[in-house]
């Protein structure tokens, strides 16, 4: 697909307005959620249902490595134990 650089300007116009409407869905988003999990702290639930959902507000855990406590063992060098990820990143500013 070969476009014009206006239409890439357009593009660009396209996106940045697309990403303004999607900073205020996440906004409104996260304002349901806080009403929902308010529900869910003011009745003292952990698990509600309703004609369409099942609602689950548990905590759960996560482990992650604590890097400096590697580097007192193991030294500064971590190269055997990393893992690299290579991905392509649109940046339009």
């Amino acid at each position: 697909m070969c476009i014009s650089k206006s239409e890439l300007e357009s593009k660009v116009q396209e996106l940045r307005s697309l990403r303004t409407m999607k900073d205020e869905l996440e906004g409104e988003l996260k304002a349901v959620e806080r009403e929902i999990i308010s529900y869910m702290t003011e009745n003292g639930v952990d698990t509600e249902t309703t004609d369409t959902a099942k609602i689950t507000y548990k905590p759960q855990s996560r482990t992650t490595l604590d890097k400096d406590k590697l580097k007192e063992i193991f030294g500064e060098d971590l190269k055997p134990f990393e893992k690299v990820s290579i991905f392509n990143v649109l940046r339009i500013k």
